[in-house]
């Protein structure tokens, strides 16, 4: 996916690139105010189910396993790269679904460049750049970007129907997810966020086939919740927070005014990531080293008043966590003979995680904290050797085979309420993950491909350590979790035709996964544990032609029927979809490059998501999630408008101005928080 692929769509945030790649889901509700947007691939739920690679150096945070999506620039990006299906053969663990690459650039000569737009719920979008290469050796680029908005109501205002009267009167009926009745009173208010992103890259070329690269990014993301709406008024037309609704029929519904702030609060996410890389030759070996530091402070707030509490006066609590990783990898390349190519190196990664919970006596502000309540901590460590070679066995045919093993640790676990802190005991565990794969070029445009690959998922320091009590439940952690693991099978073809102007491509696959770990309540307690094995069947098909040179038709389906085989904990769930990702997702649209236009029109239709184990959930429903087509469009014009309109002008200014629209038809749907209606976003670009 390369940079020039991403200027023709409505992109805002760099997950947006991937939308409409087949076998991945990006699920990025909330708009700019989502703090924890994810990527799922080939019918696995979870960001760290997928290795996610910033210029090859992994970026899933060491708590959750998530992504700092919203940390990121999209300016400095030359291109994304993405491999799916398992790669721990080369990659360790998390590249279960598969494995996406970020590649920075790195400028060739003089270039600037600068941004600013302006759209729907008063986003303002900004950046601007510049690089050079000194002396024939050192190239250097420095880049700033970002964007905010006052957002949108994402979340609803829900409260359950009971027999009696009531005095005040509006809102609508809805049912809930779980398909209980419901009556909406009002949302939580607009989702106000910011991001922006300070990037640099150097590299310097220490000898002709020797080359050091720094990287360095600082990505800042803050989400908060406006005032809340309330959809009720009282006799008199005024509105009201408190009260209850009189519905008809000898129905009501209770409300207050906490109701309308009920686990809403703020949040800040920074992420700070530097690496240095080297690579170079020593006759026939390929040497790359690198290493890398990651650090992640983040703190949220939540509301947690009761009854008249409301959005000027409630308590809260505060919750504040730091995360610092280290990363080392060692990889060699050496030649066989004519045929083979050894590729072997070896990994190290740390992770240490520390969290502290605090009474706010208002929960808007962080800094009014009235005592410590809680405390997280926990470390773990990886270890890792792989192997692998490339067996060029015919002309058209390459064979792969490949294995890693890998040593993990947890340790230095406790957590609990302050006063009765409890201490975890040290936990190890290792994988061994290997991959065959082969390539077959059985004609000039005819590709073949099929592999077998075993891939793992150590459990995270959130899912060992971290017990907490939330809102409306105590979740539970578990010390004694064993590592996820599947084997998947594939195999698919890409046959080019027309000189390259039409492809067409299909991949089968089948993933059998071993103790998945998996969320489930007893209560009002959340608990976790390895309870299931699954299987999924997958299909991917993808397709394009260039109509004219200037016009492109494209569509990829993917096709995922998963399956849970076995639940140790819930039989009634075997049979069953696992939840959380789309059974189907159909891409199509068409591309524009002419002359000084370019644009897009591009639709993306969701199949049903299911949210629980039992796929007993209501659709279409705040909660829920909504089957439907949504579409997009985006149009550009260069500099090259002004001398074709104004024949006096005979250079090209150096400008680019673009117009999108979001959700062309004004769609209502649910990703379990309501969707973002019609939008649109005016941009002007510089470049030099």
């Amino acid at each position: 996916i390369t940079l020039e692929h991403m200027d023709k769509y409505d992109i805002h945030t760099l997950d947006d690139a991937l939308r409409y790649e087949p076998g991945l889901y990006v699920r990025h509700t909330k708009g700019l105010a989502d703090s924890m947007p994810r990527i799922n691939m080939r019918g696995l739920y979870g960001p760290n189910r997928n290795l996610v690679l910033l210029d090859g150096i992994p970026i899933n945070g060491g708590y959750t396993g998530e992504v700092a999506w919203n940390n990121l620039g999209l300016d400095n990006i030359e291109r994304i790269e993405v491999i799916r299906g398992p790669g721990s053969a080369l990659y360790g663990g998390n590249a279960m679904g598969g494995v996406i690459n970020i590649i920075t650039s790195t400028p060739k000569k003089l270039e600037a460049g600068a941004h600013i737009g302006y759209g729907s719920d008063d986003t303002i979008g900004y950046g601007v750049s510049v690089g050079n290469r000194f002396f024939d050796r050192l190239a250097l680029r420095v880049g700033f970007n970002g964007e905010e908005t006052s957002g949108y109501a994402t979340s609803l205002v829900e409260r359950s129907i009971r027999n009696g009267s009531g005095t005040l009167h509006g809102g609508y009926p809805m049912l809930s997810s779980s398909k209980k009745p419901k009556w909406v009173v009002g949302d939580k208010g607009d989702n106000p966020a910011e991001r922006w992103n300070v990037n640099l890259k150097a590299a310097y070329d220490v000898r002709d086939t020797g080359r050091l690269n720094f990287d360095f990014q600082y990505g800042h993301h803050e989400y908060d919740y406006d005032e809340p709406h309330t959809y009720l008024t009282d006799a008199n037309g005024n509105p009201s927070f408190s009260g209850k609704v009189d519905i008809g029929g000898g129905k009501s519904a209770s409300v207050y005014p906490s109701s309308y702030i009920y686990y809403t609060g703020k949040g800040d996410k920074d992420f700070a990531f530097c690496s240095l890389t080297y690579k170079d030759s020593f006759g026939i070996l390929d040497f790359t080293g690198k290493v890398a530091y990651e650090n992640r402070d983040n703190w949220y707030t939540v509301s947690t008043g009761r009854g008249s509490s409301n959005y000027d006066n409630s308590p809260g609590n505060l919750s504040e966590s730091n995360t610092d990783s280290w990363l080392t990898d060692i990889q060699l390349n050496l030649p066989l003979g004519s045929k083979h190519i050894l590729t072997f190196g070896f990994y190290f990664r740390t992770d240490d995680f520390d969290n502290d919970g605090y009474d706010l006596s208002y929960y808007r502000d962080e800094d009014s904290k009235i005592s410590k309540t809680e405390t997280t901590k926990g470390k773990d460590r990886f270890y890792a050797f792989y192997l692998q070679d490339q067996w060029k066995l015919l002309d058209n045919l390459s064979l792969y085979a490949g294995m890693r093993v890998d040593y993990w640790e947890a340790f230095d676990g406790e957590a609990g309420p302050v006063g009765s802190v409890e201490e975890f005991d040290e936990l190890s565990d290792y994988g061994i993950c290997p991959k065959f794969s082969a390539v077959w070029n059985p004609f000039k445009d005819t590709y073949v491909r099929a592999s077998i690959g075993r891939a793992f998922r150590a459990p995270t320091i959130y899912e060992l350590y971290r017990t907490w009590v939330g809102s409306w439940a105590t979740y539970h952690s578990n010390p004694d979790l064993d590592p996820e693991t599947l084997w998947n099978y594939e195999t698919g073809f890409d046959q080019y035709l027309f000189n390259r102007r039409v492809k067409l491509a299909a991949t089968y696959f089948h993933t059998e996964l071993d103790d998945m770990i998996e969320t489930y309540y007893i209560g009002r307690d959340q608990y976790r544990d390895n309870v299931s094995s699954a299987k999924i069947d997958g299909v991917e098909l993808e397709a394009y032609a260039y109509i004219f040179d200037w016009l492109k038709l494209w569509g990829n389906y993917t096709y995922n029927r998963t399956e849970v085989l076995e639940n140790d904990r819930n039989p009634d769930a075997e049979g069953n979809y696992l939840p959380g990702t789309p059974a189907r997702i159909i891409n199509v649209g068409t591309e524009l490059t002419y002359k000084w236009i370019k644009g897009s029109i591009s639709g993306q239709y969701l199949g049903r998501i299911y949210k629980t184990e039992l796929n007993n959930d209501e659709d279409d429903v705040y909660g829920g999630n909504t089957k439907c087509w949504l579409w997009d469009a985006k149009v550009s014009l260069n500099g090259g408008v002004i001398p074709a309109l104004i024949p006096s002008v005979h250079q090209k200014p150096p400008f680019e101005l673009s117009f999108s629209v979001e959700n062309l038809f004004d769609r209502d749907y649910f990703e379990s928080y309501v969707g973002r209606g019609r939008s649109y976003y005016g941009e002007i670009r510089f470049k030099w």
